[in-house]
């Protein structure tokens, strides 16, 4: 009878279930140690393909010349004096390159591997345009005689290789 006075109690019956709970989680990590020094493996789950690494994406050299434009005309906007139209401007055109360097990143991580080869020599010409373009268009700082819309329009080539 005592027994059956201890089970009506709520707490003592949840302190009771909690106990055997943890008795029979404690066993089961018992058991898989024990499996585990013994050598005996563990079956393996299926796990899904993994996409390729961050380092894979950043390390091309489409994807470290777009990093290095970006530094450049950051360079370039250093030299030109703070709250200026032609700062703003270059700090616009400047978010508008990281947008599209997100988009690259982006694009290259969705893509088959054979998707990505194709994508990357693509971008790479394209790359290479805007590095010449801007190159001649703004050489070691930006007037009011910059081509703008030629900056702008080789952007947008480059946004539209991604986004095919």
């Amino acid at each position: 009878m005592r027994l059956l006075a201890v089970l009506e109690n709520p707490w003592c019956l949840t302190s009771m279930l909690l106990l055997i709970v943890l008795l029979v989680v404690a066993a089961a990590l018992v058991s898989r140690e024990r499996a585990r020094a013994a050598g005996v493996r563990q079956p393996m789950q299926a796990t899904a393909p993994r996409p390729p690494r961050l380092h894979q994406i950043t390390a091309t050299a489409p994807f470290e010349a777009l990093q290095a434009l970006g530094e450049r005309l950051a360079e370039i906007q250093r030299h030109l004096p703070p709250g200026s139209e032609d700062a703003r401007w270059l700090q616009s055109y400047r978010n508008d390159l990281r947008n599209v360097q997100d988009e690259v990143y982006w694009g290259l991580f969705s893509a088959s591997d054979s998707d990505r080869t194709h994508l990357l020599q693509r971008l790479d010409q394209e790359v290479g345009q805007l590095e010449r373009i801007v190159g001649e268009r703004l050489s070691a700082t930006l007037s009011a005689t910059t081509d703008r819309s030629a900056l702008h329009a080789q952007l947008d080539q480059l946004r539209q290789v991604v986004s095919r």
